[in-house]
């Protein structure tokens, strides 16, 4: 099913290309978005939702083209960002101090890890 539905938007991506000589950038945009979101969705539910308690927000970075999900659980007080095409911890956070991270940079607070994740999360 997730199969057929990446060839479905790779299918509208095309005709989009085709049909607007180049392709208007936000509208192809806005699709890589929503394919992120449901790509997040599937990856949140495979991995978290019957387990743990949280939530997440998902990311399409056009800097980066990659997909990534910000997960967030509230009784762990845990942070962790995902690439989620390759389904690959980037980073995390924990209260207790024992993880601070993301990709190989280092951190010491909350602050600060957040810092790092910015632009993962808002390019």
């Amino acid at each position: 099913m997730k199969q057929v539905q990446n060839y479905i938007l790779l299918f509208s991506l095309v005709v989009l290309f085709i049909f607007t000589g180049c392709g208007d950038k936000n509208e192809a945009d806005d699709l890589l978005q929503v394919k992120c979101g449901k790509n997040s969705e599937a990856f949140f539910k495979k991995s978290y939702d019957a387990v743990y308690s949280g939530f997440y927000a998902s990311h399409y970075n056009k800097k980066r083209n990659k997909c990534y999900m910000l997960f967030y659980n509230p009784v762990t007080k845990r942070k962790i960002l995902y690439d989620v095409d390759k389904s690959n911890l980037r980073g995390m956070f924990s209260s207790d101090g024992v993880y601070c991270f993301v990709y190989e940079k280092k951190c010491k607070t909350e602050k600060e890890w957040d810092k790092l994740v910015e632009p993962y999360m808002q390019e």
